[in-house]
């Protein structure tokens, strides 16, 4: 069967109205795209890539404004965010370049709140941020499973850790200004034993913020 090829720089198909409801072509800069329409005229729906080869899809209200997007970028991470009627992104979850997945949420101002995120052996952990966007706290378990808990100042420097070790002796440890340790119950234990001094952070799209 012969094969027909329709050849254009853009194509728009109308409803029975004659109001156009969807658009593809290719842009100014050579970028192809899909876009959708509601019945109002207004974008509800676009899907293009990008000259790095990342490629994406933004959905719209009944308004026009961006509430939901999805992303794969050209360095293998993808990311997927929902956004508010003021336009402020309030969740993301996405996974990094490596492959490990991070859910963040975010308060009415936009500011980082919570995160959880996975590393890639697979130890997970939980940040919760102040007003500032800084970490105050984060939990998370080892890589041998022990859990363990951090509590950081507004500087972002560690104060307080508690958990337990490999075996299941609960520790606590309170730690000066400058980092060292003033009080520590079992007075042997040292961060250096079972517990690992840093839990995973957040990768991918939480580490760099992409729209």
């Amino acid at each position: 069967m012969r094969k027909r090829v329709i050849r254009a720089g853009e194509i728009e198909i109308e409803d029975s109205e004659g109001r156009v409801r969807a658009r593809f072509g290719v842009s100014n800069e050579d970028l192809p795209f899909m876009s959708f329409y509601g019945a109002d005229d207004k974008l509800r729906a676009r899907f293009g890539v990008q000259p790095d080869g990342s490629a994406g899809l933004a959905i719209a209200d009944d308004e026009g404004k961006v509430r939901a997007t999805f992303g794969l970028f050209s360095d293998g991470s993808a990311s997927m965010a929902m956004v508010d009627r003021n336009g402020r992104v309030r969740a993301k979850f996405g996974l990094g370049t490596e492959g490990s997945p991070t859910l963040a949420l975010r308060n009415k101002d936009g500011q980082l709140g919570f995160v959880y995120s996975l590393a890639q052996q697979g130890s997970p952990t939980i940040s919760l941020q102040d007003e500032d966007g800084k970490v105050r706290a984060r939990i998370g378990l080892a890589a041998e499973g022990s859990p363990i808990l951090r509590l950081l100042n507004k500087e972002g420097e560690l104060r307080a850790i508690m958990g337990l070790t490999a075996d299941g002796t609960p520790v606590m440890q309170f730690l000066d200004a400058k980092g060292e340790p003033e009080w520590t119950a079992p007075s042997s234990f040292s961060t250096t034993d079972d517990v690992p001094v840093d839990a995973p952070k957040p990768s991918g799209p939480e580490a760099r913020e992409r729209g």
